[in-house]
Formats: C-alpha cells, sequence, structure tokens
C-alpha cells in the first residue's frame, strides 16, 4: 500500500479527458464507448434511481461479456444512423440518440430489450413454445456470414417481434438470403450498410418487408451475378465456398445435418493435379477437360478434418474408400455421400451433379 499513488488529473472536456486516459492507461482494461456512455447515462438519472439502473446496465454487460457489449452500441448507433460513422461515436450518441429521450427509457426502451435480443442472436438461443428451432438454425447459418452488418436490422427486428414466432422465422430466412446473396456478390461494406439501413427504415415505419423493392428482394441482375458465380470456379473464391457447400449440404440433408467439427475442408474429386497413367486422364484426357471442371461446384466435396495429402491424387474408386468415407463407410456430410454413390467420375457425371446442385441452391434462396 505504501507504494501506491492517487495522481489526479484535471481536463477541460470530456473528450480530452478520454484522450489523456487513453495515452495514461497503459496497464488497465481499455476504457470503451460503453464506458464513457453508462457515465453519461447514470449520471443524467435522479440519484434515487441511480442504483436501480446501475444493476441494470451491468447486467447487461455480464450476459453478453465485455467484447460483444461494447458492440451492441455500434448496433445502436446504426439502427438509429442507418449510415457509416461520420464521426467519432460518442459524438454521434450525444447528438443524434441521447437527446431523444430520458436516460431512464434509453436503458428499459433500448439498452436492455436490444442487449436481450443481440444474446439471442449470439446464442442462437431463440426460445418459444413453437418455431424456435428454425429460427435458431437461421441464426447460425447468419453466424457464420462474414461480416455482421445483418445484426442492426436483426437486433430490431427481434425485439420488436419477438413473442411472434411465424414472423421471425419468414424474416430470418429472408434475412440470410439477403446476406449470403451480398456475401457472394462480395458487395463492400458501403454497399452492405447502405442496404441494411433501407431495411431497418422498412422496419421502423413497418411497411411490407416482403415487396419486390424491399430491400431483402434482388433484381433480376444480382441473381444472374449470382448464379454466375455459383456456376463458376467457385473453389477459388475463398471466402464464399465454404458457407455455400455448408448451405447446400444442409438443404440435400433437409436441415439434419450439424456442422461441430473443428476443421471442415472443401475437397476437390478430380484432382487438381492427376498422376500419370491414372484413370482420371483416362476420363479428362486434356488440360482444358480438366480445367472446365476441376473447381466448380460439382466436383467439389466436404471432409471433416485434414486428410492425408497423398491420397488425393488416388484413383477414384480407391479415393472414395480411402479419402472420403469414414471407417463406417459413409460420409457426415450429404454432399460427400453423393460422391461415395458413383461408380464413376466422368465430365457427364459432374454436369449432371452441377445442374443437380445450382438447382438446389436455387431452390434455397428462391434465385
Amino acid at each position: 500500500m505504501r507504494r501506491c499513488y492517487l495522481v489526479v488529473v484535471s481536463t477541460p472536456d470530456l473528450d480530452s479527458a478520454f484522450r489523456i486516459f487513453t495515452v495514461l492507461n497503459a496497464r488497465g482494461l481499455d476504457l470503451k464507448l460503453s464506458d464513457l456512455l453508462k457515465a453519461e447515462v447514470i449520471g443524467a438519472i435522479p440519484k434515487n434511481q441511480q442504483e436501480k439502473y446501475t444493476e441494470i446496465w451491468e447486467s447487461e454487460e455480464e450476459d453478453l461479456g465485455r467484447d460483444t457489449f461494447q458492440d451492441l452500441f455500434a448496433h445502436i448507433r446504426m439502427i438509429y444512423r442507418k449510415t457509416k460513422p461520420r464521426e467519432m461515436a460518442l459524438n454521434e450518441f450525444r447528438k443524434y440518440i441521447l437527446p431523444l429521450q430520458e436516460k431512464q427509457v434509453f436503458i428499459d426502451k433500448i439498452i436492455k430489450p436490444y442487449s436481450d435480443s443481440l444474446e439471442i442472436i449470439k446464442d442462437a438461443n431463440y426460445q418459444s413454445e413453437k418455431g424456435a428451432e428454425p429460427i435458431n438454425s437461421m441464426l447460425r447459418w447468419l453466424r457464420k456470414i462474414d461480416n455482421s452488418d445483418w445484426v442492426p436490422p436483426a437486433i430490431l427486428y427481434l425485439s420488436q417481434n419477438r413473442h411472434s414466432p411465424d414472423k421471425l422465422i419468414k424474416f430470418f430466412i429472408a434475412l440470410e438470403r439477403m446476406a449470403a446473396g451480398q456475401m457472394i456478390l462480395r458487395d463492400d461494406v458501403n454497399d452492405r450498410i447502405e442496404r441494411n439501413g433501407k431495411l431497418i427504415n422498412l422496419i421502423e415505419e413497418n411497411r411490407d418487408l416482403y415487396a419486390p423493392d424491399s430491400p431483402l428482394q434482388f433484381t433480376s441482375d444480382e441473381i444472374n451475378r449470382i448464379m454466375e458465380t455459383l456456376n463458376g470456379n467457385l473453389y477459388f473464391i475463398k471466402r464464399i465456398r465454404l458457407y455455400v457447400l455448408l448451405r447446400l449440404d444442409s438443404a440435400l440433408a433437409q436441415g439434419e445435418a450439424t456442422y461441430d467439427y473443428p476443421i471442415i475442408t472443401v475437397e476437390h474429386v478430380l484432382p487438381q493435379s492427376p498422376s500419370e497413367g491414372s484413370v482420371w486422364l483416362k476420363w479428362f484426357p486434356t488440360e482444358e477437360d480438366r480445367a472446365k471442371y476441376t473447381h466448380r461446384i460439382g466436383n467439389l466435396a466436404l471432409l471433416s478434418g485434414k486428410k492425408n495429402a497423398q491420397a488425393q491424387n488416388f484413383d477414384f474408386n480407391i479415393k472414395k474408400e480411402k479419402y472420403f468415407a469414414t471407417r463406417k463407410g459413409i460420409s457426415p456430410f450429404a454432399i460427400t455421400t453423393q460422391v461415395l454413390q458413383k461408380s464413376e467420375w466422368t465430365p457427364d457425371v459432374i454436369e449432371q451433379r452441377q445442374i443437380e446442385l445450382l438447382t438446389k441452391l436455387k431452390e434455397l434462396w428462391n434465385l
């Protein structure tokens, strides 16, 4: 205790206090936006209510965890502003969000319901007497999307319709379709934010979310571009290939598959580099033949865990036995079981499988 020192630093305003704290705070927890807002919001509440609202605030932070609770405020900012940040988040809250309601109302009507909704989304643990599992299934798929721009409209809609599972399942099916389509199209962050901002507007105004001009719908040009991507060399698009194949596998398994494996890899049936004298070169004699099919969805399968790289180039029958099958002779993936059921793997087989898998994706995402 004799080695402890208290240094008092006085600053003219909260912004400079935050900057100085950030510089001086070399060993403690970072001061986050949620901490600054807590000080302002709780400090503005009458003293006889401060303990009550402090407990609510801290309970929500504990339920979400410190980092996710911080994310909550970015989502709240997006719900209110519907655009990418124009200035410091704290300033946007001060100018455009906090003045709109009393501080108790901000905690009761925004922090708590939005935090509860984010917790459901994060854990995919929606509970209801009916319809809970389809909703949680969609939430699990949404969490695999490579961005979180879909979260603000999800929070808003869930907080407004928490006790209407029929509405929720319809919405989350459409939201996953939109988010997956944007990911496949490789829309940049500005396009995603703009589209989700429009969706938030529709939700707030209680307008038809499923009308032809809704952000949840794709134009014919977007659908064509999505299908072109899916019909092309999907393997090369690393950021979407696993999601597309897992989503497809789930559809083939009629939603009954689970994907809790620590490692899932995307594999070629026709190898990228067939060995000399192999049956592959009999079925695909020219490099042009192989280039046409190797990296397309009709030639891809899923494996749980890493396999022996030497086995990748085995002839088809040996590869099925030693590479794609498990000890019990089956695969945990429906898309890979299809491969095991084939006696040969020729261009005609891949061509037919390409058509079948693309048709399944068209049905899945209403393309």
